[in-house]
């Protein structure tokens, strides 16, 4: 069920991604063109005290919106690991002690072939932020789970990683355990 990939044009190329016009041939004999965005891995990053969960919050300029979201960044790093606990501790200050991947899904796999690591960091203790330029503004938030469900809810967290991981953790029922430990 593999296409094949007859020829690639790149349109546009940054630091951080490509953008190429595949011309392609379907296992039907169908030849399409598709417009695809090719982009490095990045980690997402769920930090969890037992009691909080700890949002950034930052204008994002193709939205034109101030966004709720968990922690994310491009992998930069050796691993996409020491990505996911550098992020973490620029973006909020915070350093985990516990950082484990829980799982991974695709950005947008119809036109995109960015994939999203997702990671529970736990064990937390707090340090300074050391933002980059275009994070300068960028604002810490710490909600219970309520009130983050409800900030879904209410359409006021409208970043579609932020949502997707958080339902792999409901999903996993990986919330309950942690709950428990919490209680220990």
């Amino acid at each position: 069920m593999k296409w094949k990939k007859l020829s690639s044009k790149t349109v546009y190329r940054n630091k951080w991604m490509e953008i190429a016009e595949d011309k392609v041939e379907t296992e039907f004999g169908n030849r399409l063109t598709f417009g695809v965005v090719r982009k490095k891995p990045f980690a997402l990053i769920i930090p969890w005290n037992g009691r909080h969960l700890f949002l950034v919050g930052q204008y994002r300029y193709p939205v034109d919106k101030f966004s709720w979201e968990f922690p994310q960044g491009h992998f930069e790093h050796n691993s996409i690991k020491e990505t996911a606990k550098e992020e973490l501790r620029e973006e909020t200050g915070l350093n985990a002690r516990n950082m484990k991947e829980i799982g991974r899904f695709f950005l947008a796999p119809g036109h995109h072939s960015q994939i999203c690591h997702v990671f529970l960091a736990t064990k937390l203790s707090q340090g300074k932020q050391e933002l980059e330029e275009g994070e300068k503004g960028m604002r810490l938030k710490k909600v219970t789970l309520k009130e983050f469900q409800n900030m879904i809810i209410k359409g006021t967290v409208k970043d579609g990683p932020t949502i997707a991981a958080f339902g792999m953790m409901v999903a996993k029922r990986l919330f309950k355990p942690l709950l428990k430990e919490k209680q220990n």
